[in-house]
């Protein structure tokens, strides 16, 4: 199909020459469309032009200007310059400025007329796709989101950088053209940098992982690709500088925490190798174990390494007392029901002898929210529960003394509740009452008077406000006096809170007597000792002063009558005095 022609040519001979040709050429009327001036051209109206013939005469004022405002106007057209003389200067700068072909009038035959428009459309078309990709290309490189330069292979100097590289470094491109590949670098990192560059021989190659430095003087990390080219005659290199700063960062991060659990993992296994806990992993559906941590637990507690354990699955329950298998499979079901359960049994260990063990088992649920495994952690508790049972029994023993003493003992808390309470307490407020005392009733209840009401209240007050402190009760109980001893002491938390008060009741009725006996006997005592040291000493006085005035002369009878009279009295005195004394020890002695 032929082309549509635009035929610049203003003089009427050399038109039908050229018009001639074309009819010769087949080209139709329709396909022909004139101009007798380059300003007609540019402003009149045509359709479809697929090529130009402008003769030499109308592109005024010069050739390159007139070429131009050709292929501005008719995009990029191709262009036939048709000349009268074969002007060598004339036809080279023809085109240079974008004539596809110069033609000598009346030197050309129609198949060179034919063959030159073909050339002239087919280079032209080559020379738009070419103009084209280059565009493109250079589209590509100026806008594309990876910074991205081209630099010298020998100097390393930025030869054209694109815009994402502007934006990322903060050089303009003025700026990056006086710099080299060395300026992006962090000083201490450019002379591997240097080494690096100059080994790479090959076309294209993964420079690998670098730091690079903007112009506000932050380092980020890049990954840089390369490869060879040519620019401007120039043996350079295209790079791409990829942003893996966040990356390398999160890898180095990573890597620490890799190391941090490695290292923790690694005291994990000490820890847990070198303690008294096996651990292990059950399937949910049937209960075979699929785990067992490798430490020398499993041997210590059950008499067979782990790997033993997983090889012969009958093994743990097989050696379970025949007593407690069934709670043992039971507490496992508990955990698949319940999400977790704890069970305490006993083991027949390969050495004979018989371990209680303890274990607390979770469930781990898989796809579908199904039961998956049991997790279980099992220790040997034998000496727990030998010193569990020792301490039992030393409560039970502990309980009973308190239980069997005449002392009455109860505690309370902050709101006077009774907290505990022995059965010497019991039985007196039931002797007192009629009720039986037990935990969580209110420790005043309705016995005894008022007053005493009143002041146990105080008391207990008191020992809550932190006072220790010891009383004594008079009280008529059926006729009879009643003396109680109450110590009240406070008692602490682990916080040191005061929660309450601790009580101890004892009656001292029989010492109160015994002490008033006492007191009684010192008092006679005290009489007696009166009489010794008062009465006695005159008659006494009396008796060794006449024993001394006696005369043992033999012509001394009256005197010596008279002086026995006076101890015969004497005498008689002290005998009264004795027998005031001899009664009032009777009465001691009663």
């Amino acid at each position: 199909m032929k082309k549509t022609l635009l035929v610049i040519l203003a003089d009427e001979a050399k038109y039908a020459t050229l018009n001639n040709n074309l009819s010769d050429l087949h080209y139709s009327p329709d396909k022909i469309q004139r101009s007798f001036s380059l300003d007609e051209a540019l402003s009149g109206s045509h359709n479809d032009i697929d090529l130009i013939l402008a003769d030499l005469s109308c592109l005024t004022p010069d050739i390159s200007t007139a070429l131009h405002a050709l292929q501005k106007h008719f995009n990029d057209i191709p262009v036939i310059v048709l000349s009268d003389t074969d002007d060598k200067s004339t036809s080279i700068n023809a085109i240079k400025h974008g004539a596809q072909d110069f033609l000598v009038n009346r030197s050309f035959d129609n198949a060179q007329l034919e063959k030159a428009i073909s050339f002239a459309i087919e280079r032209k078309g080559l020379t738009i796709k070419k103009e084209y990709a280059i565009r493109e290309y250079k589209r590509h490189f100026e806008n594309g989101p990876i910074p991205m330069w081209i630099i010298d292979a020998a100097t390393m100097k930025f030869l054209i950088v694109n815009n994402a590289a502007v934006q990322k470094y903060g050089y303009s491109k003025e700026e990056f053209s006086a710099m080299t590949i060395k300026d992006i670098r962090p000083q201490e990192d450019v002379e591997l940098m240097v080494k690096n560059f100059k080994s790479k021989k090959a076309d294209f190659f993964d420079a690998g992982y670098w730091r690079h430095q903007n112009k506000n003087g932050e380092v980020f990390y890049a990954h840089v690709y390369s490869h060879t080219t040519q620019f401007a005659n120039i043996d350079a290199r295209l790079s791409f500088a990829i942003d893996v700063n966040e990356k390398v960062l999160m890898e180095k991060h990573n890597a620490e925490l890799a190391s941090h659990i490695q290292e923790q993992k690694e005291q994990l296994d000490n820890l847990l190798f070198s303690v008294g806990y096996a651990i292990w992993s059950r399937k949910a559906d049937n209960l075979d174990i699929i785990y067992a941590y490798p430490n020398s637990a499993f041997y210590k507690l059950f008499g067979y390494t782990a790997d033993e354990m997983i090889a012969n699955k009958k093994l743990f329950f097989n050696n379970v007392h025949l007593d407690d298998r069934k709670t043992v499979y039971n507490s496992m079901q508990d955990a698949i029901t319940k999400g977790s359960s704890e069970i305490i049994f006993r083991y027949a260990h390969l050495d004979g002898s018989i371990k209680t063990m303890k274990s607390k088992i979770n469930l781990k649920k898989g796809s579908g929210n199904q039961p998956d495994t049991l997790t279980g952690v099992t220790c040997d508790i034998s000496k727990e529960k030998q010193l569990t049972d020792t301490i039992r029994n030393t409560e039970l023993n502990l309980l009973a003394t308190i239980n069997n003493t005449k002392d009455m003992i109860w505690s309370i808390n902050s709101k006077l509740e009774i907290v505990f309470c022995n059965k010497s307490y019991q039985d007196s407020v039931y002797e007192l009452a009629g009720v039986i005392r037990k935990p969580g009733d209110y420790v005043l209840g309705e016995w005894g008077s008022e007053s005493f009401f009143n002041t146990r209240k105080k008391d207990y007050e008191r020992a809550l406000a932190g006072e220790s402190f010891t009383i004594f009760v008079e009280e008529y109980y059926n006729g009879a006096l009643l003396h109680t001893e109450i110590s009240s002491n406070p008692i602490y938390d682990d916080e040191v809170n005061i929660v309450g008060v601790i009580c101890i009741a004892r009656d001292i009725s029989e010492q109160k007597n015994q002490f008033v006996q006492i007191q009684r006997q010192n008092e006679k005592l005290r009489e007696i000792a009166w009489i010794q040291s008062h009465k006695v000493r005159g008659p006494v006085a009396s008796i060794l002063g006449l024993a001394s005035l006696f005369n043992y002369e033999t012509n001394a009878h009256e005197n010596n009558i008279e002086i026995l009279e006076k101890l015969k009295i004497a005498t008689n005195d002290l005998d009264m005095i004795i027998r005031e004394v001899v009664d009032k020890t009777r009465y001691i002695d009663k």
